[in-house]
């Protein structure tokens, strides 16, 4: 059998396995093709591929994107920024892990609760990521001429987000270290981090 990509009357690709046998019938040869449209099983392999692909780049408990999706995105940005007139703000943030006094499940609420913050206190294009631990991240592409806003945005941000949550009948304070950096022109991804998170 052969994978062959035939092409329908309106233009659509459809692809097929073909199967090409002779035979003989009364002394006259035939060739007989056999074509077996598998678009249905192309699109479903297709589509585990995107879930697994997705599912390799998310954090399981966030629902945020991973360490490996944050350095891929951050790459791209920290280089389409070099080129663009908007600046580029790293917000590195972590609080104190709370699995040592209350236990997993706890913990894992906040990182759950913190992300969903994350979510709601900003804007549906920055790009906010789990990258370890208690370790978020937020990408802001910012216009030159708002760069004064950003602080402000942060501040408050950070407020709701790290505001207590209350779990299992007791209330937890989150202490909260931020740290925000601008992309500087001969930044690489690495000082660029690593100021952030300085």
């Amino acid at each position: 059998m052969e994978e062959v990509d035939i092409r329908h009357a309106d233009g659509t690709i459809i692809p097929t396995l073909i199967s090409a046998q002779r035979t003989i019938v009364d002394d006259v040869s035939f060739d007989v093709e056999v074509l077996l449209d598998v678009s249905a099983r192309v699109r479903h392999q297709h589509e585990i591929e995107l879930a697994l692909r997705g599912s390799a780049r998310t954090d399981a408990l966030s629902g945020l994107p991973n360490r490996a999706c944050f350095d891929e995105v951050i790459a791209g940005h920290v280089e389409r920024m070099h080129e663009s007139e908007k600046l580029l703000v790293l917000a590195f943030n972590g609080f104190k892990a709370i699995n040592d006094t209350m236990g997993h499940a706890a913990g894992d609420e906040v990182l759950r609760t913190i992300a969903s913050r994350l979510r709601e206190s900003f804007r549906t294009n920055d790009f906010i990521a789990r990258i370890g631990g208690d370790e978020f991240v937020v990408l802001l592409e910012v216009d030159p001429a708002h760069l004064n806003d950003v602080e402000p945005t942060l501040i408050e941000a950070m407020d709701r987000i790290f505001k207590p949550i209350a779990i299992e009948g007791a209330v937890v304070e989150l202490g909260a270290a931020v740290g925000v950096t601008m992309l500087q022109p001969d930044d690489d991804v690495t000082s660029f981090v690593k100021r952030a998170d300085g």
